[in-house]
Protein backbone atom coordinates (compact mmCIF):
# COMPACT_ATOMS: atom_id res chain seq x y z
CA UNK A 1 0.00 0.00 0.00
CA UNK A 2 1.27 3.23 -0.27
CA UNK A 3 -0.99 6.10 1.24
CA UNK A 4 -1.57 9.54 0.02
CA UNK A 5 0.23 11.16 2.73
CA UNK A 6 -1.01 14.66 1.28
CA UNK A 7 -4.28 14.20 2.74
CA UNK A 8 -3.25 13.84 6.72
CA UNK A 9 -2.97 17.26 7.96
CA UNK A 10 -6.48 17.91 6.12
CA UNK A 11 -7.32 14.99 8.52
CA UNK A 12 -6.09 16.15 11.62
CA UNK A 13 -7.89 19.79 11.30
CA UNK A 14 -10.88 17.75 10.46
CA UNK A 15 -10.77 15.98 13.33
CA UNK A 16 -9.86 18.91 15.79
CA UNK A 17 -13.35 21.35 13.86
CA UNK A 18 -15.20 21.78 16.64
CA UNK A 19 -17.14 24.34 14.50
CA UNK A 20 -19.31 21.43 12.91
CA UNK A 21 -22.62 20.42 14.12
CA UNK A 22 -22.36 16.69 15.78
CA UNK A 23 -24.18 15.13 12.45
CA UNK A 24 -21.75 17.02 10.20
CA UNK A 25 -18.22 15.84 12.24
CA UNK A 26 -17.96 12.59 10.67
CA UNK A 27 -19.47 12.86 7.04
CA UNK A 28 -16.88 15.83 6.93
CA UNK A 29 -13.95 13.57 8.16
CA UNK A 30 -14.39 11.38 5.68
CA UNK A 31 -14.77 14.16 3.06
CA UNK A 32 -11.37 15.46 3.85
CA UNK A 33 -9.67 11.91 4.01
CA UNK A 34 -11.16 10.58 0.64
CA UNK A 35 -7.68 10.24 -1.09
CA UNK A 36 -6.62 8.51 1.50
CA UNK A 37 -9.44 6.39 2.81
CA UNK A 38 -10.13 5.43 -0.67
CA UNK A 39 -8.48 1.66 -1.56
CA UNK A 40 -11.11 1.63 -4.83
CA UNK A 41 -13.80 0.75 -2.89
CA UNK A 42 -14.92 3.54 -0.85
CA UNK A 43 -15.10 3.46 3.15
CA UNK A 44 -17.50 3.32 5.46
CA UNK A 45 -17.11 4.72 9.64
CA UNK A 46 -18.88 4.24 12.83
CA UNK A 47 -19.21 6.14 15.85
CA UNK A 48 -18.84 3.69 19.17
CA UNK A 49 -20.27 4.68 22.45
CA UNK A 50 -18.81 1.65 24.19
CA UNK A 51 -19.32 -2.09 24.16
CA UNK A 52 -22.32 -3.82 25.16
CA UNK A 53 -21.62 -6.49 28.24
CA UNK A 54 -21.11 -9.03 24.94
CA UNK A 55 -18.13 -7.22 24.19
CA UNK A 56 -19.38 -5.80 20.51
CA UNK A 57 -18.99 -1.97 19.87
CA UNK A 58 -22.29 0.15 20.17
CA UNK A 59 -22.92 2.39 17.26
CA UNK A 60 -25.05 5.59 17.87
CA UNK A 61 -23.32 6.79 14.02
CA UNK A 62 -22.64 4.95 10.45
CA UNK A 63 -21.90 6.69 7.47
CA UNK A 64 -20.45 5.97 4.00
CA UNK A 65 -17.48 7.62 2.50
CA UNK A 66 -17.84 9.62 -0.62
CA UNK A 67 -17.93 6.85 -3.65
CA UNK A 68 -18.95 3.95 -1.61
CA UNK A 69 -22.56 1.99 -2.46
CA UNK A 70 -24.05 1.12 0.89
CA UNK A 71 -20.64 -0.79 2.57
CA UNK A 72 -21.71 0.04 5.79
CA UNK A 73 -24.94 -1.83 5.45
CA UNK A 74 -23.53 -4.89 3.81
CA UNK A 75 -21.18 -4.49 6.76
CA UNK A 76 -23.79 -4.95 9.14
CA UNK A 77 -25.34 -7.53 7.37
CA UNK A 78 -22.17 -9.67 7.69
CA UNK A 79 -22.25 -8.74 11.63
CA UNK A 80 -25.96 -9.56 11.99
CA UNK A 81 -25.09 -12.99 9.78
CA UNK A 82 -22.12 -13.89 12.10
CA UNK A 83 -24.02 -13.08 15.32
CA UNK A 84 -22.40 -11.14 18.51
CA UNK A 85 -20.51 -14.07 19.67
CA UNK A 86 -18.45 -14.06 16.86
CA UNK A 87 -17.70 -10.28 16.63
CA UNK A 88 -17.02 -10.10 19.93
CA UNK A 89 -14.87 -12.51 19.62
CA UNK A 90 -13.22 -11.82 16.52
CA UNK A 91 -12.66 -8.01 17.16
CA UNK A 92 -11.06 -9.14 20.90
CA UNK A 93 -8.52 -11.24 18.76
CA UNK A 94 -7.17 -8.45 16.98
CA UNK A 95 -3.95 -6.92 17.83
CA UNK A 96 -3.41 -2.86 17.90
CA UNK A 97 -5.93 -0.27 16.01
CA UNK A 98 -4.47 -0.39 12.88
CA UNK A 99 -5.44 -3.97 11.10
CA UNK A 100 -6.00 -5.81 8.10
CA UNK A 101 -9.14 -8.26 7.59
CA UNK A 102 -6.39 -10.46 5.88
CA UNK A 103 -4.70 -10.84 9.44
CA UNK A 104 -6.95 -12.82 11.32
CA UNK A 105 -8.11 -14.74 8.40
CA UNK A 106 -6.35 -17.76 9.88
CA UNK A 107 -7.51 -17.21 13.20
CA UNK A 108 -11.29 -16.69 12.19
CA UNK A 109 -11.73 -17.75 8.98
CA UNK A 110 -15.85 -17.72 9.44
CA UNK A 111 -15.70 -14.44 10.21
CA UNK A 112 -13.51 -13.25 7.64
CA UNK A 113 -16.08 -15.29 4.64
CA UNK A 114 -18.46 -13.57 5.82
CA UNK A 115 -17.54 -10.19 5.99
CA UNK A 116 -15.68 -10.63 2.87
CA UNK A 117 -18.66 -12.13 0.83
CA UNK A 118 -21.05 -9.38 2.13
CA UNK A 119 -19.17 -6.74 1.18
CA UNK A 120 -17.82 -7.67 -1.94
CA UNK A 121 -14.12 -7.37 -1.26
CA UNK A 122 -11.18 -8.91 -0.51
CA UNK A 123 -9.54 -7.19 2.48
CA UNK A 124 -10.17 -4.33 4.71
CA UNK A 125 -8.24 -1.89 6.24
CA UNK A 126 -9.51 -0.91 9.32
CA UNK A 127 -8.38 2.31 11.95
CA UNK A 128 -10.06 1.49 15.37
CA UNK A 129 -9.51 5.20 17.29
CA UNK A 130 -11.14 4.41 20.38
CA UNK A 131 -10.40 5.54 24.01
CA UNK A 132 -9.95 2.49 26.33
CA UNK A 133 -13.23 3.07 27.54
CA UNK A 134 -14.26 2.02 23.98
CA UNK A 135 -15.74 5.42 22.57
CA UNK A 136 -14.76 6.29 19.51
CA UNK A 137 -14.67 6.33 15.61
CA UNK A 138 -14.06 3.09 13.28
CA UNK A 139 -13.18 3.32 9.93
CA UNK A 140 -13.17 0.46 7.45
CA UNK A 141 -11.47 0.61 4.00
CA UNK A 142 -12.25 -1.98 1.73
CA UNK A 143 -9.98 -3.34 -1.70
CA UNK A 144 -10.59 -5.29 -4.16
CA UNK A 145 -7.25 -7.10 -3.44
CA UNK A 146 -5.10 -8.47 -0.60
CA UNK A 147 -3.61 -5.81 1.25
CA UNK A 148 0.00 -5.77 3.31
CA UNK A 149 1.12 -2.91 5.30
CA UNK A 150 4.91 -2.10 5.37
CA UNK A 151 5.80 -0.94 9.04
CA UNK A 152 6.47 2.65 7.70
CA UNK A 153 2.91 2.38 6.66
CA UNK A 154 1.78 1.15 9.83
CA UNK A 155 3.34 4.13 11.88
CA UNK A 156 1.46 6.96 9.60
CA UNK A 157 -1.59 5.02 10.26
CA UNK A 158 -0.74 4.86 13.77
CA UNK A 159 -0.56 8.76 14.20
CA UNK A 160 -3.51 9.44 12.00
CA UNK A 161 -5.54 7.41 14.75
CA UNK A 162 -4.27 9.35 17.73
CA UNK A 163 -5.63 12.33 16.07
CA UNK A 164 -9.15 10.86 15.12
CA UNK A 165 -9.41 9.32 18.77
CA UNK A 166 -8.69 12.58 20.35
CA UNK A 167 -10.60 14.67 18.04
CA UNK A 168 -13.34 12.40 19.00
CA UNK A 169 -13.07 12.71 22.67
CA UNK A 170 -12.99 16.67 22.37
CA UNK A 171 -16.32 16.34 20.34
CA UNK A 172 -17.98 14.37 23.26
CA UNK A 173 -17.77 17.23 25.64
CA UNK A 174 -19.39 20.26 23.21
CA UNK A 175 -22.66 19.17 24.63
CA UNK A 176 -21.69 20.66 27.63
CA UNK A 177 -20.74 23.81 26.91
CA UNK A 178 -23.41 25.82 24.12
CA UNK A 179 -22.76 27.51 21.67
CA UNK A 180 -19.12 27.59 21.11
CA UNK A 181 -19.01 30.15 17.90
CA UNK A 182 -18.84 33.99 17.91
CA UNK A 183 -18.12 34.51 21.61
CA UNK A 184 -16.35 37.67 22.34
CA UNK A 185 -13.46 37.77 24.09
CA UNK A 186 -13.41 37.66 27.18
CA UNK A 187 -12.84 34.85 29.65
CA UNK A 188 -11.30 31.69 27.83
CA UNK A 189 -14.12 30.23 26.03
CA UNK A 190 -14.90 26.68 25.61
CA UNK A 191 -13.76 25.52 28.96
CA UNK A 192 -10.49 25.58 27.96
CA UNK A 193 -7.22 26.48 30.34
CA UNK A 194 -4.81 28.74 28.08
CA UNK A 195 -5.38 30.87 24.66
CA UNK A 196 -2.61 31.68 22.34
CA UNK A 197 -1.86 33.76 20.52
CA UNK A 198 -0.83 32.36 16.73
CA UNK A 199 0.69 35.63 15.06
CA UNK A 200 3.49 35.37 18.31
CA UNK A 201 3.09 32.06 19.95
CA UNK A 202 2.31 34.01 23.45
CA UNK A 203 0.15 32.61 25.69
CA UNK A 204 -2.46 35.30 26.57
CA UNK A 205 -4.58 33.88 29.29
CA UNK A 206 -4.20 30.55 31.75
CA UNK A 207 -6.13 29.30 34.19
CA UNK A 208 -5.26 26.07 36.24
CA UNK A 209 -2.33 24.16 35.62
CA UNK A 210 -1.80 25.92 31.90
CA UNK A 211 -0.10 28.73 34.52
CA UNK A 212 2.81 27.08 35.57
CA UNK A 213 6.17 27.98 33.56
CA UNK A 214 7.11 24.69 32.27
CA UNK A 215 3.35 24.42 30.83
CA UNK A 216 2.89 27.49 28.98
CA UNK A 217 6.30 26.80 27.63
CA UNK A 218 5.01 23.70 26.76
CA UNK A 219 1.94 25.03 24.68
CA UNK A 220 3.53 27.65 23.02
CA UNK A 221 6.14 25.29 21.74
CA UNK A 222 3.42 23.07 20.85
CA UNK A 223 1.36 25.56 18.66
CA UNK A 224 4.35 27.20 17.19
CA UNK A 225 5.43 23.19 16.01
CA UNK A 226 1.19 22.52 14.88
CA UNK A 227 1.71 26.28 12.56
CA UNK A 228 4.74 24.76 10.79
CA UNK A 229 2.68 21.80 10.53
CA UNK A 230 -0.37 23.65 8.78
CA UNK A 231 2.09 25.73 6.63
CA UNK A 232 4.04 24.54 3.60
CA UNK A 233 5.40 21.56 4.92
CA UNK A 234 1.87 19.50 4.76
CA UNK A 235 2.35 19.32 0.99
CA UNK A 236 6.36 19.38 1.26
CA UNK A 237 7.18 16.93 3.49
CA UNK A 238 3.49 15.61 5.22
CA UNK A 239 4.86 12.59 6.87
CA UNK A 240 7.10 15.36 9.04
CA UNK A 241 4.33 17.43 9.41
CA UNK A 242 2.40 14.53 10.95
CA UNK A 243 4.83 14.06 13.39
CA UNK A 244 5.67 16.95 14.42
CA UNK A 245 1.67 17.34 15.16
CA UNK A 246 1.34 15.23 18.34
CA UNK A 247 -1.78 14.33 19.89
CA UNK A 248 -1.71 16.13 23.15
CA UNK A 249 0.58 18.82 24.97
CA UNK A 250 2.50 17.41 28.03
CA UNK A 251 -0.36 14.52 27.97
CA UNK A 252 -3.22 17.13 29.28
CA UNK A 253 -4.18 19.84 26.57
CA UNK A 254 -5.15 19.29 22.83
CA UNK A 255 -4.85 22.42 20.91
CA UNK A 256 -7.76 23.48 18.70
CA UNK A 257 -8.54 26.62 16.52
CA UNK A 258 -11.49 29.39 17.99
CA UNK A 259 -12.49 32.69 16.59
CA UNK A 260 -13.51 35.64 18.25
CA UNK A 261 -16.56 38.25 16.79
CA UNK A 262 -14.37 39.89 14.88
CA UNK A 263 -13.06 37.15 12.95
CA UNK A 264 -9.56 36.89 14.44
CA UNK A 265 -8.18 33.49 15.46
CA UNK A 266 -6.79 32.08 18.53
CA UNK A 267 -5.89 29.08 19.75
CA UNK A 268 -6.82 27.01 22.39
CA UNK A 269 -5.15 24.77 24.81
CA UNK A 270 -8.26 22.41 25.94
CA UNK A 271 -7.90 19.59 28.39
CA UNK A 272 -8.57 16.26 26.16
CA UNK A 273 -6.54 13.73 28.53
CA UNK A 274 -7.99 10.18 27.73
CA UNK A 275 -9.86 8.52 30.05
CA UNK A 276 -8.13 5.16 31.35
CA UNK A 277 -7.71 2.78 33.95
CA UNK A 278 -6.66 3.83 37.15
CA UNK A 279 -5.57 2.26 39.43
CA UNK A 280 -4.74 2.86 43.18
CA UNK A 281 -1.53 4.52 43.50
CA UNK A 282 -0.73 6.00 40.23
CA UNK A 283 -0.24 9.42 38.92
CA UNK A 284 -2.07 10.60 36.55
CA UNK A 285 0.68 9.98 33.47
CA UNK A 286 1.55 6.98 34.77
CA UNK A 287 -1.88 5.23 34.79
CA UNK A 288 -2.00 7.30 31.15
CA UNK A 289 1.25 5.20 30.33
CA UNK A 290 0.44 2.20 31.64
CA UNK A 291 -2.92 1.68 30.35
CA UNK A 292 -1.61 2.15 26.48
CA UNK A 293 1.47 -0.17 27.63
CA UNK A 294 -1.24 -2.98 28.48
CA UNK A 295 -2.97 -2.48 24.78
CA UNK A 296 0.34 -2.82 22.89
CA UNK A 297 1.60 0.49 22.11
CA UNK A 298 5.41 0.80 21.99
CA UNK A 299 6.94 4.33 23.67
CA UNK A 300 7.15 5.92 21.05
CA UNK A 301 3.91 6.04 19.94
CA UNK A 302 2.57 6.63 23.30
CA UNK A 303 4.98 9.60 23.46
CA UNK A 304 3.57 11.01 20.34
CA UNK A 305 -0.32 9.96 21.94
CA UNK A 306 0.20 11.85 24.49
CA UNK A 307 2.83 14.44 23.91
CA UNK A 308 5.80 13.88 25.56
CA UNK A 309 9.33 12.79 25.18
CA UNK A 310 9.71 8.84 24.57
CA UNK A 311 12.12 8.16 27.28
CA UNK A 312 9.80 9.83 29.75
CA UNK A 313 7.27 7.15 28.80
CA UNK A 314 9.78 4.78 29.72
CA UNK A 315 10.44 6.10 33.09
CA UNK A 316 6.87 6.58 33.97
CA UNK A 317 6.45 3.21 32.72
CA UNK A 318 8.74 1.86 35.18
CA UNK A 319 7.65 3.75 37.59
CA UNK A 320 4.35 2.32 37.10
CA UNK A 321 5.27 -1.35 36.70
CA UNK A 322 6.93 -0.75 40.11
CA UNK A 323 3.92 0.21 42.04
CA UNK A 324 1.26 -2.55 40.43
CA UNK A 325 4.01 -4.95 41.45
CA UNK A 326 4.65 -6.69 37.62
CA UNK A 327 7.67 -7.27 35.90
CA UNK A 328 6.16 -8.47 32.61
CA UNK A 329 3.83 -7.09 30.17
CA UNK A 330 2.01 -10.14 30.55
CA UNK A 331 1.35 -9.45 34.03
CA UNK A 332 0.92 -5.45 33.26
CA UNK A 333 -2.26 -6.64 30.90
CA UNK A 334 -3.67 -9.04 33.70
CA UNK A 335 -3.24 -6.36 36.61
CA UNK A 336 -4.57 -3.41 34.05
CA UNK A 337 -7.35 -5.83 33.35
CA UNK A 338 -8.44 -6.05 37.06
CA UNK A 339 -9.22 -2.28 36.94
CA UNK A 340 -12.70 -0.48 34.93
CA UNK A 341 -12.28 2.28 32.82
CA UNK A 342 -13.17 5.57 33.74
CA UNK A 343 -16.60 6.50 33.85
CA UNK A 344 -18.26 9.20 31.74
CA UNK A 345 -20.82 11.29 31.56
CA UNK A 346 -19.75 13.79 28.91
CA UNK A 347 -22.27 14.22 25.82
CA UNK A 348 -21.55 11.33 22.59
Amino acid sequence: MDPNLDAAIDIVEAAYDLQLPAEAWLPNLLWSGVYLFDLGMGCYAAISAGVSDEGVPVLTQIHDGPGAEDLAMKAMEGAREAGPPMVAEASQAVQGRIYLLSEIRDRWPKAHEILTRRVGCKDILSVTAVDPDGRGIHISMPSRQVCSLAPRDRRYWQMLEVHLAAGHRLRRGLGQQGDVTGAPLTDIPMQAEALIDPSRFLVSQAIGAAKAKHAVTGIREAARLVDRARGPLRRQDPEEALRLWKGLVRGKWTLVDWFDTDGRRFVLAKPNAPRVRDPRGLTEREAQVATYASLGETSKLIGYRLGISQSYVSRLLGDAMRKLGVKTQAQLVERMRMVEPESSSAAE
